[in-house]
């Protein structure tokens, strides 16, 4: 059995609902959702529950929840005699590892900062049968800090081949106009989330835009980003950025893009990065814990102190950035101007443009869906 909160934006949501078609043939495969209001992932063919037990407002509201939860889930394990139970995110951690039958707990840890709550990740190694993190960095720290017995790094998987299809498929009329005038475009994907890092992104943007005049920026995901659309102004180069909002194809819009940029200040496993690489532009990333140097580098171990530029063999390398917000346009940080000056090098070499977009198709294809497919059919 998989289990998820919502099938909504999201890079758990995806990866669960791709999760659950592949393993579908293979075995008898229930999907249980908190909710599916708002969901977007395509799971057709899949046996799904929908619990209808979406987020409660106020600590009450959430106690009560969490019960009603646990009574359903643990109500389906005994009649379906689930013999694994496999989380994605915290609050289907939590259910799950306050769940168990008789079947073996399985949570999964998509992103680092969840090993920042100490407390909420020694419960889930102590009542968990398996770990499962999305990098080699990550699963060596929930080995070393919280002792977890059995640990295992299994990558994303990115099934290159739709991505690569659905990148053909032409944009409306009205968002292809932001691509006419052949304006080199830095793109990025995500929420609207501090984690992502988005005004050390527009700030060295506005940065890269004085060297290159013509420059643009299309930042693709959920939110309004008012914030954001203020510092922009602030910085003068509104006109040039575009907060495309949710799209249901983005990849569509990243193959438009010139250069693809993460600013995250921490990930589990960036899968935004990879589905970047696999529509064939370069990109580059912020040394953030934990994934861009396991996907940049074959040695990921070679990825320094995150203090420096590195070329990697399939992107580059930035220094990690305060993750602290700053939406004063008159604040530029050092980081900010060395990933300026990094962006203005990838887009002025154009000798080398060739070279580092087949960088980028060849490293996507070694995150295979067969891979990721075979990795947790071998567990079973």
């Amino acid at each position: 059995m998989l289990m998820v909160p919502l099938l909504d934006q999201g890079g758990l949501e995806r990866i669960c609902a791709m999760t659950a078609k592949l393993l579908t043939p293979h075995c008898h495969l229930t999907l249980v959702v908190f909710s599916t209001k708002g969901m977007i992932y395509d799971v057709e063919g899949v046996d799904m529950i929908d619990l209808n037990l979406g987020s409660a407002p106020g600590k009450v509201g959430k106690a009560v929840n969490l019960c009603k939860r646990i009574r359903a889930i643990k109500k389906i394990k005994r009649e379906r005699n689930i013999e694994i139970t496999y989380s994605f995110g915290p609050t289907a951690n939590l259910a799950n590892v306050l769940t168990g039958v008789k079947d073996k707990i399985w949570v999964g840890i998509r992103g680092y900062g969840a090993l920042q709550d100490k407390n909420s990740m020694k419960r889930l190694c102590r009542r968990a049968d398996r770990v499962i993190c999305c990098s080699k960095v990550m699963a060596d720290d929930v080995k070393t800090q919280f002792g977890a017995k059995d640990v295992v790094c299994v990558y994303n998987p990115c099934d290159v081949e739709s991505i690569r299809r659905l990148a053909k498929e032409p944009l409306p009329a009205d968002s292809q106009k932001f691509f006419d005038e052949g304006a080199p475009v830095v793109a990025a994907m995500g929420r609207e989330h501090d984690v992502k890092g988005f005004w050390h992104l527009l700030k060295a943007f506005a940065l890269a835009k004085k060297k290159i005049p013509a420059l643009k920026l299309m930042i693709v995901g959920e939110g309004t980003f008012a914030e954001y659309r203020k510092l922009a102004e602030d910085l003068q180069v509104e006109q040039d950025v575009w907060f495309t909002g949710v799209q249901k194809n983005p990849f569509a819009y990243l193959k438009q893009a010139s250069l693809f940029v993460m600013t995250s200040v921490s990930e589990g496993f960036p899968n935004s990065l990879i589905e970047a690489m696999a529509v064939g532009i370069p990109a580059m990333s912020v040394n953030c814990k934990t994934g861009p140097a396991e996907i940049f580098l074959d040695d990921y171990r070679k990825g320094g102190d995150g203090h420096t530029v590195i070329e990697g063999e399939y992107g580059v390398l930035l220094p990690v950035i305060c993750p602290e917000k700053n939406l004063d346009a008159s604040v530029i940080e050092k980081e900010e101007e060395i990933m300026a000056e990094q962006m203005v090098k990838v887009l002025t070499e154009p000798e080398k443009l060739a070279e580092r977009k087949a960088a980028s198709l060849k490293r996507a294809e070694d995150f295979s869906v067969q891979a990721y497919t075979d990795s947790l059919l071998r567990m079973i």
